[in-house]
Order: structure tokens, then C-alpha cells, then sequence
């Protein structure tokens, strides 16, 4: 049978010389896999990159068929070129797909995630300066999508973030504390709509610490082992 779905690819993994499995996050079944025969027509696979927002028809025996589905037929529903052109954007593109890869296991459709991955693309894609906060911001926010969004009660008698339990508090443990200066940019990302970013100042070292701590927050919630290859890069491209 076939069925049509839209899909946002997160990574692409070679299984002969013109095929691949696609691991994707789909508007019909959330988390999921699917084949991709690219044939002979590179451009058919060079559709495939990081964050590629696709039409597809994919095609199963039948309706209850467990096996990963086959895409027929692909198009593109946004052209992406300054994901793919743009060195910076291409490394939070990686970021934002390990980040998704460790954190969403949901194999059932969640619009809320939908439109917020699509929103973010489409947005990430667009943005032509100021974008040097855009991972910290997609990383906050998916912590709200994912159900563990921190509580803003940021003040100056409440400096420290505490993610053990979600709240900004006047009493600082080392092990499950954001320092103050980290505290008040994660107060500043929740109070920011994705639009607003150029209005985020911080200096490239703080950015860095804040990355790690946030990841440290997910981690710590969703259980995700922490080790993401695409730090390294990101964290040299915005020190």
C-alpha cells in the first residue's frame, strides 16, 4: 500500500551502493526509518541532507506491515540552500539532528514537535545574521516540547538554575547548578521568541558553558548519554 507522509531527515546511513536508510522524523508517525533506493540520479540523494524537510510516498506490503517502509517518490517542500552552503548553519544543522536522535524515541505522530522542527528549519534556513544563539534557543525549547521545559522564576534572589528540578533558585549546589551568569542567559532564551535572537548578547565562552549545561539538563531528564560528536565544531565556529 502506499501512503503519503512529510518528513524532516535527521540522518542517512549507506546499505548498498544506491541505497540508504533514512532515519527521520515523520508528521504521520513521528520517529521512524524508512529505505531509499536512489538509483543512478544523485540528485535524488542529495535531497537527503540534515534537516531536508520532504514529500514522500512510502510504500508497505499492507497495513499492519512492521518492516521498514520503502520511499517511492520524493520532492522537496523548501529548497534549504543556506543549510547546505552555510559552514555555521551546517554545524547546528548536525547539532540539531544528534540532539533529536538522542532525545526523540516516540514512534507516533506529535504535530506539536512537527511544527516546531519545521518552524525551526525554516527559520534556521532564513536567517541571515544573529543566528549565533539559534542551537541555544532550539535546545531550550525542546526541552518544553519534550515535557521538561524549565520554569521561569528567574530573579535576583533566585540567580541559580537548578535542572534537578526545573526552577531557578537562591541556594547553589555545584553538581545540578547553571552558574549565574548561565542562569540569567537560559532566563533570557525562555523570555525570547526564536525571532527576537539578535537580541541575546553573550560572550562566546559563556555560550559554550551554557551548551554543555542545557545538553546536561536534557540529559539528565530524558536519560540520553551526553557524548554528541558535533560539539566540538560548534563550540570552535561560536567561541
Amino acid at each position: 500500500m502506499l501512503t503519503k507522509s512529510r518528513i524532516i531527515v535527521l540522518h542517512t546511513i549507506k546499505h548498498s551502493d544506491k541505497g540508504m536508510v533514512v532515519q527521520c522524523y515523520s508528521d504521520a508517525k513521528g520517529r521512524t526509518a524508512c529505505y531509499f533506493f536512489a538509483g543512478s540520479k544523485n540528485s535524488r540523494s542529495a535531497m537527503m541532507f540534515p534537516l531536508s524537510i520532504l514529500d514522500v510516498v512510502l510504500f508497505s506490503r499492507h497495513q499492519n506491515d512492521t518492516s521498514m517502509p520503502v520511499i517511492k517518490e520524493v520532492s522537496p517542500v523548501c529548497p534549504l540552500g543556506n543549510l547546505k552552503t552555510d559552514v555555521r548553519k551546517g554545524a547546528i544543522s548536525l547539532f540539531m539532528c544528534e540532539l533529536l536522535l538522542k532525545t526523540v524515541r516516540e514512534s507516533s505522530p506529535d504535530p506539536s514537535m512537527f511544527s516546531f522542527l519545521t518552524n525551526s528549519v525554516m527559520l534556521l534556513d532564513a536567517e541571515e545574521d544573529g543566528f549565533e544563539n539559534f542551537h541555544l534557543h532550539f535546545a531550550v525549547n525542546l526541552c518544553k516540547v519534550l515535557g521538561y521545559m524549565p520554569e521561569d522564576n528567574y530573579s535576583e534572589a533566585s540567580p541559580h538554575f537548578n535542572f534537578a528540578n526545573g526552577k531557578f533558585s537562591g541556594d547553589y549546589t555545584e553538581s545540578f547548578c547553571f552558574l549565574p551568569e548561565e542562569s540569567r542567559l537560559l532566563h533570557q532564551i525562555l523570555s525570547t521568541p526564536l525571532t527576537g535572537l539578535q537580541e541575546i548578547r553573550c560572550s562566546g565562552e559563556t555560550r559554550n558553558r551554557f551548551l554543555g549545561k542545557i545538553i546536561d539538563y536534557l540529559s539528565f531528564h530524558s536519560s540520553f548519554r551526553t557524548e554528541l560528536k558535533s560539539l566540538p565544531v560548534l563550540r570552535e565556529l561560536f567561541a
